[in-house]
């Protein structure tokens, strides 16, 4: 965001500043913490991805536990409820390996509001072929829940992520992951209450 920033004379953003938006298009994010909104926007947000990605291409780092649970994930169908651009979220994915295990890849670009509002799970939901009842989102941002939320969905609360534990805990999640290592269970658990019509 700051290289995006320098090459139109703006000053930088702080890691506190940005870290509660994590989750939010740039664009959104430029308005509240700069009150930003005219064409130059636009702009910044293009050069923003043009230096996202060559930090994408140099290579992922993912978080322990994520490679080997994905196997444990077979035949649930997986999708992406990311504001990042499409083309975007698909290269991340392909630099982390772990795109043969996503059925669909769906960015911010293709909904018309972005989280919280439902829109992007629900396109989520439909580019799977899956009702929004049935579908969890996990996410680390408290825009992750309050979107799923209003998707109507089950939420899961990452909490070794971006997110701040309490602003997490305020938009209440209906689980929290403090490791990838347990997802097949909390999945497991969630189908349960799901099933049982009293809970």
């Amino acid at each position: 965001m700051n290289a995006a920033l320098a090459e139109f004379r703006e000053s930088p953003l702080t890691q506190d500043e940005l870290r509660p938006l994590v989750g939010m298009p740039v664009r959104r994010q430029l308005d509240i913490l700069r009150g930003m909104s005219d064409p130059v926007v636009d702009k910044i947000a293009d050069r923003y991805y043009v230096h996202f990605m060559g930090f994408v291409d140099r290579g992922l780092p993912l978080y322990p536990g994520v490679v080997e649970t994905f196997p444990h994930l077979a035949g649930r169908a997986i999708g992406t409820m990311t504001t990042r651009r499409r083309d975007g979220a698909k290269r991340m994915l392909e630099v982390a390996g772990l795109l043969p295990y996503f059925r669909t890849v769906v960015g911010g670009d293709e909904v018309a509001r972005p989280k919280p509002f439902p829109d992007l799970p629900l396109h989520s939901a439909a580019a799977l072929g899956v009702r929004p009842e049935a579908c969890a989102i996990i996410g680390d941002s408290p825009v992750d829940i309050l979107a799923g939320r209003a998707a109507r969905m089950w939420t899961i609360a990452v909490t070794y992520g971006y997110g701040d534990p309490g602003a997490l805990r305020e938009a209440k999640p209906h689980e929290f992951l403090s490791r990838f290592e347990d997802l097949p269970r909390v999945l497991e658990d969630l189908d349960a209450r799901a099933a049982d019509p009293s809970g």
